[in-house]
């Protein structure tokens, strides 16, 4: 037997009834149906879709249905999503101001819906959420002003004449009441202060969508769905950084459960919990993490006159993925960010996915370019995701006018239509030898395009190429071998750490040898930085939550460590090697150092007195170790360790083997994660610093193991 759903307002209203018979309660609201009986009484059911009564939870295997009240709901989901048919009440009088009623299933206005009728028209209709994949099947409260039709006969009609996903509607619990369930909200200021502050749940299913405008704009800048609550987990914002004496306009529509935390949302010189920043218990302290809400994929990496900018996947108001953004952050030194307002925001076209950053001259484009160059960002606009029906998944153009403050998105949008499947994750460059703009695309399976264009607008597809085990995310770049300028590979990369090295003429790439993985755990989605001075290729990518992360915090997930990338070794061996960053070695404060030192089974361990929680290990061990496993462990759990034996490194796939008999290791841990660098190879992962455990343990097990060298290096927070 399912749960009673109950609702706070409507506990009082519980009363077993069917049928369209109006019941007056104490509080004057009057239940049509609740659908609590065993049979739909005096409503007309037509077709198969309703079954003979009111369903008490999913039916015919469909997904667990909540949200309702009490224990019985109208579902058409009664033979599945082919199956049609229409549940009709019988005619009823106005007597009330709204109609409020419980509503969920598919997003299908005329087909699945719920209507009301006056002389036999539909002048009311509403329908459920999806219409695509996935989705919930959550009902939630839904309200009708009928206030211009009091006195006045109606009917309603329950349709379900869809086929196919979310072809189904559910209903529950319709009331008239002079207090809307829902209530349209408009919140209205001229901008004079940094943030509109946001009380809301971690992670919630009951969201408000809320619309933006700016100077009293019918069209929308900004939309997004919000969980909000009177008791939040946190609080978050709307940064107005670059909106101040504008004119800014909120939208949404309320549910009266929500009235009390609706007036909380107001424009603010602060947020609660601003003073706190980057203090917080479990904040990354050298690793880039935004004030508030979730990051995924690093986008839009570009180098612009002395500074590195790096824009990302943002939700600003959730612990979880929703509502993409593109955050904004810049640093002088790749470790010390600064977090600007949002640079790209979920509209029309859709949500905001991933693409790339880039600096275009003028007269190498046809976009709007003032001054000598702009800089640029190409996203997908995931139209699936628009609050309009019938978008699809395109690429787009945005320019900025200052510098990478703020950025316009081009009226020729989109300058590369829907092709195949998910077509995602635009990553543009200029290709000097062909004089041509080059754009590597996810497009759908192992699949990735190449396309060519002139002036960033006009583009043609000139290439297929494949990275079988990967999606989504492309890189494209070039990097000598050994660091001979004359001997150039380029390089095509996947989310997942994939890549093929090979040729790239300007137009088809041509791999050479196979496909291998550079890097593992919860390392996702690296871009790199195409105009770094001294050709340097300067890679960051997402850490993935891969265990405790960072739950219970205000923000969710980080960036990895800069890293460099090169290319090593000869014919088919080519590899690619990271190494971090040299600005990283700015976070030392002190060394402890060995040299030529051997560590036998049972010595005692060196760093047993280390108690710091920031800190690198830097080592050089010889291969020719007698030990079984040789390394690290970090706060006891974790391990760092390889394996003579199959030459087998902890949290990768495959040989890891020695450089000229050596293992050398980097390895950095910061607040909740660990980065570890091995021999070129690269890999994160999520931990917990543990009170009682040693964060650094020598492992010599089975024999003895040798370190040419030795350091720990206490590192430094960036923010203090």
């Amino acid at each position: 037997m399912k749960p009673v759903n109950f609702s706070n307002h409507l506990a009082r209203l519980l009363l077993c009834y069917v049928g369209a018979t109006v019941i007056s309660t104490a509080a004057e609201d009057m239940i049509l149906t609740d659908f609590e009986g065993g049979n739909f009484g005096d409503w007309k059911v037509e077709g198969e879709a309703f079954g003979d009564g009111p369903a008490k939870g999913g039916v015919n295997g469909q997904m667990e249905v909540s949200g309702f009240f009490g224990t019985g709901f109208a579902n058409s989901y009664h033979g599945g999503d082919d199956a049609i048919g229409t549940l009709t009440s019988p005619e009823f009088k106005v007597a009330r101001k709204y109609l409020n009623f419980l509503i969920g299933g598919g997003k299908h206005t005329g087909e699945a819906c719920m209507n009301l009728l006056l002389d036999g028209k539909v002048i009311r209709t509403a329908t459920g959420p999806n219409d695509k994949p996935g989705g919930s099947e959550r009902l939630a409260w839904a309200s009708w002003d009928l206030s211009e039709l009091m006195g006045k006969a109606v009917t309603l009609e329950i349709v379900d004449g869809r086929k196919g996903g979310w072809g189904h509607v559910t209903v529950d619990h319709i009331v008239q009441s002079d207090v809307a369930e829902v209530a349209d909200e408009v919140l209205e200021f001229t901008v004079d202060k940094r943030y509109l502050v946001w009380p809301v749940k971690a992670n919630s299913g009951d969201k408000v969508r809320v619309f933006m405008t700016l100077d009293g704009s019918e069209e929308p800048f900004c939309f997004s769905d919000i969980a909000l609550t009177d008791q939040p987990d946190f609080w978050t914002f709307t940064d107005l950084e670059h909106f101040q004496g504008r004119k800014f306009t909120v939208k949404a529509k309320v549910p009266r459960a929500l009235a009390a935390a609706w007036k909380q949302v107001q424009p603010s010189d602060t947020y609660p919990g601003e003073q706190e920043l980057y203090q917080e218990p479990l904040r990354p302290q050298y690793h880039f993490t935004s004030r508030r809400g979730w990051l995924n994929d690093p986008n839009g990496l570009v180098y612009q006159n002395g500074v590195w900018h790096l824009f990302y996947q943002h939700n600003p108001y959730s612990h979880a993925w929703d509502n993409m953004h593109w955050g904004h952050a810049t640093s002088p030194d790749l470790l010390r960010w600064t977090e600007h307002a949002v640079a790209l925001f979920p509209d029309a076209e859709g949500t905001m996915y991933s693409g790339s950053g880039f600096v275009v001259p003028a007269g190498k484009s046809g976009l709007p370019v003032k001054g000598e160059t702009a800089l640029v960002l190409a996203y997908t606009a995931e139209g699936t995701r628009s609050y309009l029906r019938g978008r699809k998944t395109e690429q787009g153009l945005a320019v900025s006018p200052d510098g990478g403050k703020t950025f316009a998105k081009f009226p020729g949008n989109p300058v590369l239509p829907h092709i195949a499947g998910e077509n995602r994750d635009p990553k543009v460059l200029w290709h000097e030898a062909t004089r041509r703009w080059v754009m590597a695309l996810y497009l759908d399976g192992p699949d990735y395009g190449i396309f060519t264009s002139p002036d960033l607008v006009e583009w043609k597809r000139t290439d297929t190429y494949q990275i079988p085990g990967d999606t989504e995310c492309p890189d494209l770049f070039p990097l000598a071998v050994n660091g001979d300028t004359d001997n150039v590979r380029w390089v095509v990369w996947g989310a997942n750490g994939m890549y093929r090295v090979g040729s790239f003429d300007g137009e088809k790439f041509s791999g050479e040898g196979g496909v291998r993985r550079h890097y593992f755990g919860a390392a996702y989605a690296g871009q790199s930085y195409d105009n770094v001075p001294d050709g340097r290729r300067v890679h960051i990518g997402w850490m993935r939550d891969g265990g405790a992360g960072l739950a219970g915090a205000p923000f969710n997930l980080q960036m990895t460590l800069p890293m460099d990338f090169t290319l090593r070794g000869e014919g088919d061996g080519i590899r690619l090697h990271a190494e971090p960053s040299a600005e990283t070695a700015s976070l030392r404060v002190k060394t402890r150092e060995w040299k030529d030192w051997v560590m036998q089974p049972g010595d005692a361990n060196p760093l047993e007195d280390f108690k710091d929680g920031l800190f690198e290990i830097e080592a050089v061990m010889d291969a020719g170790t007698t030990a079984k496993e040789a390394g690290f462990r970090i706060f006891d759990d974790h391990a760092a360790t390889w394996r003579p034996d199959g030459q087998t490194f902890s949290g990768t796939e495959g040989a890891q083997p020695p450089l000229d008999g050596k293992i050398h290791l980097r390895i950095f841990v910061d607040t909740v994660s660990m980065e570890v660098f091995v021999n070129g190879t690269y890999q994160a992962r999520y931990i917990r610093q543990a009170e009682g455990k040693l964060p650094i343990r020598v492992v010599a097990d089975g024999g003895e193991v040798k370190f040419d060298s030795l350091k720990v290096h206490t590192l430094k927070s960036v923010w203090k």
